[in-house]
């Protein structure tokens, strides 16, 4: 099946930036879960943190979200330490919020902007 909707991934030492676009389907949320992976692995070695923007982003089907929770699980076991989300949907802030609950090991927040999620994660040492 083709991908809808997309997203893109960049990595500044510690902390991976991930921004999803557009409304989604399995399979772009496989790819972008695969790439994710990979990046991270880059820098599992130490305490890392991650920066997820879903300003742009519309929701997809139940499907999508099983690939994401496996990676926060991944995240969990290899390093995550914090997990900045910047959203403005309140919806979207609610189901992740219940997501955010199976990463015991990594303090997640809420932001409006990426600025502020930002600013947080230099507040614990990690600059961006």
């Amino acid at each position: 099946m083709i991908e809808h909707g997309s997203y893109e991934i960049e990595l500044f030492k510690q902390v991976i930036i991930v921004r999803f676009f557009d409304a989604w389907n399995k399979e772009t949320s496989l790819k972008m879960c695969e790439e994710f992976q990979r990046e991270a692995k880059r820098i599992t070695d130490n305490p890392w943190a991650c920066i997820v923007d879903l300003t742009k982003w519309d929701f997809g089907g139940p499907e999508v979200w099983e690939p994401i929770v496996q990676v926060n699980d991944w995240c969990t076991e290899n390093g995550q330490e914090l997990e900045a989300v910047v959203c403005t949907n309140e919806l979207q802030k609610y189901i992740l919020e219940k997501t955010q609950k199976a990463l015991p090991k990594t303090e997640s927040a809420f932001f409006r902007t990426e600025i502020e999620a930002k600013n947080w994660l230099n507040k614990y040492g990690y600059k961006i």
